[in-house]
């Protein structure tokens, strides 16, 4: 990676958390302003059907005492169930209506009618001035279903032609105490009463918007706040793993080669091979810590065995194998670290079978071990050590050419020999320190806490970059 390059990436590292931090805030915003709009709507429509209720009881308890002076005025005439002076009755119904409409002062009565125990009419009086009473004889011919025998008082809010009104039944009672038949009528509830149930209920919705956005207010800059802080403990805590992370991958290093440069040029191969193929960032955050740890086990393996500067015998060699299972017990005692069991676990295996510990092969072997198999090879052919000289590119680029679809992925493989030559220019010609700076930019990079809260895992990433001749 070049200075610029570097720059490049920590910049993007800051502007990454500064977004992060942004969107935490406009979230957190956006979901209080939410919140309190679903509280009001909630209240407005509670308030909505108790002032309704409200006023239809008003009505209901109003419209009572009416109909009971009327049964009293008309005791005497109501005779026997069945049998009426529908004439009288008429007569008696048609001042009814007027006298309700002035008593109630609400709304007024455009229908009333009595009916017999069956639900039959037996005289009716209608608003001729009503537009819509059509409409109302049509709700009020099934009473007979509405109310069966009518022994109770019933009251029943309809929207009728998109304005609410109340339907009322009432029993009536004749001088023997026999309910002979039953009082029913629509109110209409009228535009002044209906505005100001509207305006009290307007007034409470924005009362309770004021609230609401006053407590948002107060509570907005104390959770950001909070947010905050945890953000800065959040990093604080990223800042000790990842210093744990390559604490441990260079001890590692230092007992096997005495230097940390392996470490940082595979895992800068393995970003550089897996970001030209386009995996995602979980998975290269997963590969980073992968290639730190890759070797970890090689701690439970006896110096004269890692050291040996000749070529191991086969005894030697599966001691030596056994670096995979101490490396997986490790990492596992880590929950921020076990993330790199797949590179740990599988990174010698062959893409045709044949490597170890499993002995899988193909899409059997995950994504990135298959991914990083290729840069630790490439690096220990290129790449002096006490025992050995480096090989030059090309001739590596050969060895690599060889492998492809045997001991690697030939799809990597060639996605690998496009970006090989720069790539190795690039890493070979920086200062170990210039390097290690490097891998931190590309690190800090993939473990921002927008990195660390994504959800997505990639575990079905294998099939999307299934291998092919």
């Amino acid at each position: 990676m070049t200075p610029a390059q570097s720059t490049i990436a920590e910049t993007r590292f800051n502007s990454t958390r500064r977004s992060l931090k942004y969107s935490i805030q406009k979230t957190l915003f956006v979901r209080l302003l939410i919140a309190g709009l679903v509280i009001s709507m909630v209240l407005a429509i509670t308030v909505f059907f108790r002032e309704f209720q409200r006023l239809g009881q008003l009505v209901n308890n109003r419209a009572g005492e009416i109909a009971a002076r009327f049964n009293d005025e008309i005791r005497d005439d109501l005779g026997t169930p069945g049998l009426t002076n529908t004439s009288k009755l008429q007569n008696k119904l048609k001042m009814l209506s007027s006298i309700g409409n002035l008593d109630l002062g609400i709304g007024n009565l455009i229908y009333t009618g009595i009916y017999d125990l069956d639900g039959k009419a037996i005289v009716i009086e209608k608003d001729s001035d009503s537009t819509y009473i059509n409409e109302v004889d049509a709700i009020m011919g099934s009473l007979g279903e509405q109310v069966s025998a009518g022994n109770s008082k019933v009251s029943k809010f309809r929207y009728i032609n998109g304005s609410p009104h109340i339907q009322l039944t009432f029993p009536l009672i004749n001088d023997m105490g026999q309910q002979t038949s039953i009082l029913s009528g629509v109110f209409a509830v009228s535009a002044t009463a209906k505005n100001e149930v509207i305006d009290r209920i307007t007034r409470i919705c924005l009362e309770t918007i004021g609230i609401v956005l006053l407590s948002t207010m107060i509570l907005y800059p104390i959770i950001i706040t909070l947010i905050n802080r945890l953000s800065r403990q959040a990093n604080n805590l990223l800042e000790a793993n990842l210093a744990t992370l390559e604490v441990l991958g260079s001890a590692i290093a230092k007992r096997d080669s005495d230097t940390d440069i392996h470490n940082y040029r595979v895992t800068i191969y393995s970003v550089r091979l897996a970001e030209a193929i386009g995996l995602e960032q979980s998975l290269i955050r997963t590969l980073i810590k992968g290639a730190f740890l890759h070797d970890v086990g090689k701690i439970g393996i006896s110096d004269n065995i890692l050291l040996k500067p000749g070529k191991l015998t086969d005894d030697e060699f599966e001691s030596m194998k056994r670096h995979v299972n101490f490396g997986i017990e490790i990492i596992a005692r880590s929950t921020w670290l076990k993330d790199a069991t797949d590179v740990v676990k599988y990174h010698h295996e062959k893409f045709s079978g044949g490597g170890y510990p499993y002995g899988i092969e193909n899409d059997s072997i995950p994504i990135i071990a298959r991914i990083f198999a290729i840069a630790d090879v490439f690096d220990a052919i290129t790449s002096e050590r006490p025992y050995k000289k480096p090989i030059p590119f090309e001739k590596a680029m050969d060895i690599m050419a060889e492998g492809r679809g045997t001991h690697f992925d030939p799809f990597l493989v060639d996605a690998f020999t496009i970006i090989a030559k720069s790539l190795y220019e690039n890493v070979t010609a920086c200062l170990d320190e210039t390097l290690r700076e490097n891998l931190e930019s590309i690190t800090r990079q993939y473990c921002s806490e927008e990195t660390w809260l994504s959800t997505e895992d990639g575990i079905n990433f294998n099939k999307e970059y299934n291998s092919s001749e």
